[in-house]
């Protein structure tokens, strides 16, 4: 009995100096890895909260701040209809005066949440014009415009065998071949051309440095629109390129064979060297991409090429 319990005792102290050892070696440098989970039903919720109070002096509401306080409440695993309370309820406190960082905003894990989400969703709510009229609320678009289907579901994780065994670190949307698609965020392309993997890509990296987003298999012989190219700025809601098959070839402009669709990515980058390598943040795009389903962009045809109309455009704070 008294060696069972002195092999508990040693495999707590060991955990427990682990995480300590984990845990001050994010606090000291740069985020290392996201785990972003937040479930649709949450991140529309809070949403609707930030948007009802943008400018209030009455509730102090804040959408990275809300989604940080609950992943501390519910310790990262969410349950939609008891956090959906736990957030009506947060929004209570805060019309009798409370911040939302009055409840843990010392505590380490909330630090790194609020970082975290502010990261991910940095440019995806805030204020923006159409035909000059001031409006505030979600700026960034869904990859598929208005009016064209699209089917999904959580693939995140799930295993590739082309080329070597790996996880699928993206989200795949079906759709038909010919969809234009849409830039979630305006950035600079960074990735361009072929690859093995990905067939015809492209890579966009926001202005901020913050997120690099990756859309892949886009449509043989035509897989851009007009002018987009390396180095090219996009704004959020343009024609980027068309969806397709491509890829898992070193032969160039080959098809895959597997319905057609964009292999969408969004990867964090906290530090330089996560862009490329071992250090690399990709998120669960499943939920966000439901949440993004919101404001899909409408397009029209012209002479050669999709173009997108009436787009948001962001004002400068």
């Amino acid at each position: 009995m008294k060696k069972i319990r002195f092999i508990a005792f040693f495999c707590v102290t060991v955990i427990v100096l682990l995480s300590g050892y984990s845990l001050k070696a994010n606090a000291e440098g740069y985020i290392k890895w996201v785990d972003c989970n937040v479930p649709y039903e949450i991140l529309l919720n809070a949403y609707e909260y930030d948007v009802k109070y943008y400018g209030s002096e009455e509730v102090q509401f804040d959408f990275a701040e809300a989604l940080a306080y609950l992943a501390v409440k519910n310790g990262n695993k969410y349950q939609v209809k008891k956090d959906l309370k736990a957030l009506s309820d947060l929004v209570h406190k805060l019309k009798e005066g409370k911040k939302i960082s009055d409840f843990y905003g010392d505590n380490k894990y909330y630090i790194y949440y609020v970082e975290s989400y502010r990261a991910i969703f940095a440019q995806f709510i805030g204020e923006y014009s159409v035909n000059d009229t001031r409006q505030y609320g979600l700026k960034n678009y869904h990859p598929f415009p208005k009016g064209y289907w699209y089917n999904h579901y959580d693939d995140f994780g799930a295993s590739r065998s082309y080329g070597f065994k790996r996880k699928h670190l993206g989200h795949d949307l079906m759709g038909s071949i010919g969809t234009p698609m849409i830039a979630i965020e305006g950035g600079t392309v960074t990735e361009f051309g072929w690859n093995k993997y990905g067939g015809w890509r492209i890579g966009i990296r926001s202005f901020d440095g913050k997120r690099s987003y990756y859309y892949a298999h886009l449509r043989k012989n035509k897989p851009y629109a007009e002018g987009v190219q390396k180095g090219s700025t996009i704004e959020a809601g343009q024609v980027i390129g068309y969806l397709g098959v491509t890829g898992y070839s070193r032969k160039e402009n080959a098809n895959m064979g597997c319905p057609p669709h964009l292999h969408l990515g969004m990867q964090l980058i906290f530090d330089e060297s996560q862009y490329s390598g071992r250090g690399e943040i990709w998120i669960d795009m499943y939920h966000i991409t439901k949440f993004l389903s919101h404001n899909r962009v409408e397009v029209k045809k012209g002479e050669t090429d999709y173009y997108s109309v009436n787009v948001k455009k962001t004002i400068s704070a």
